[in-house]
């Protein structure tokens, strides 16, 4: 028969392994669930949080020089004497190529060769240009312009014929004696060629009343040059020894080599005009 004491021992041990058992399953399932919830919330938040924009620092604005206004055109020189010359009457003489400056009753009549282009002709005009206008202006002297070009023939580019066009241009429309003071005025050195289109109708723009579509076509399509062709074999055919400016008293020419007083010496101008009126030459 079985013992009554060791059946309740034996049944109180496994009761005690069975609840070690489900305690230490109870454990673990514990344990596993933690580990388990862990693991969730690390996944639910492992990511990179988006940068907040930060408002950038305003930046001091660096002044920034003004630019200066482009210049509306050319500058040129001017004539001292622009008023007088702006009055003085021209037209062209009865050969049909010389340019006449002047009033018919004046006593002497000097005849002048030059070239838009040549320096020397500008030097001559620059210093005795002033004297000569106010002899004609005092009806002491009539001027006879013969205009060539040949420096065109050797260097480069047409502006010696381009300026003699606009100077005829000119005299067509009454306002001769001013542009060709002003061309010479602004001629620039004999290489480069100042002479374009575009240059002259600026320096034509200075003259008043000189501009109009008339006179900038002329100017554009080289209208006078049967003029100019003219008016250079006039030139070439003339005899003159001192080239530009070359001068003729009364048809007769002067040896400026044996007088540079009068391309140089306004006072002297002046007394060989005087001069001459006197002699009644």
């Amino acid at each position: 028969m079985p013992d009554p004491q060791r059946s309740k021992a034996a049944r109180a041990a496994l009761a005690a392994v069975a609840l070690t058992v489900a305690v230490a399953a109870e454990s673990s399932v514990n344990q596993a669930l933690a580990d388990a919830h862990r693991t969730h919330h690390a996944g639910r938040h492992h990511h990179v949080a988006a940068a907040k924009p930060v408002a950038a620092k305003p930046v001091a604005a660096t002044p920034v020089a003004a630019k200066p206004k482009p210049a509306t055109g050319p500058v040129f020189a001017s004539v001292p004497d622009r008023s007088v010359a702006l009055a003085l009457p021209a037209r062209l003489d009865p050969d049909g190529v010389t340019i006449d400056v002047g009033y018919p009753d004046a006593p002497v009549q000097l005849t002048l060769f030059e070239d838009y282009r040549c320096s020397s002709t500008a030097a001559f005009e620059k210093i005795q240009g002033p004297m000569l206008r106010s002899l004609i202006a005092r009806h002491r002297v009539l001027v006879h312009y013969v205009i060539e070009s040949s420096l065109d023939e050797r260097l480069p580019g047409p502006g010696a014929v381009a300026a003699a066009d606009a100077a005829r241009a000119a005299l067509a429309h009454g306002r001769f004696a001013l542009l060709h003071a002003l061309l010479l005025a602004n001629q620039g050195p004999e290489e480069a060629d100042g002479f374009t289109t575009g240059r002259l109708l600026a320096l034509a723009a200075t003259v008043p009343g000189l501009r109009s579509v008339a006179f900038d076509a002329e100017v554009r399509t080289l209208y006078w040059k049967p003029w100019i062709d003219a008016a250079q074999h006039l030139y070439d055919t003339a005899g003159v020894h001192h080239g530009t400016p070359s001068m003729l008293l009364f048809g007769q020419e002067v040896d400026l080599w044996a007088h540079p007083e009068l391309l140089d010496d306004p006072a002297a101008l002046q007394r060989f005009v005087e001069n001459a009126a006197n002699r009644g030459e």
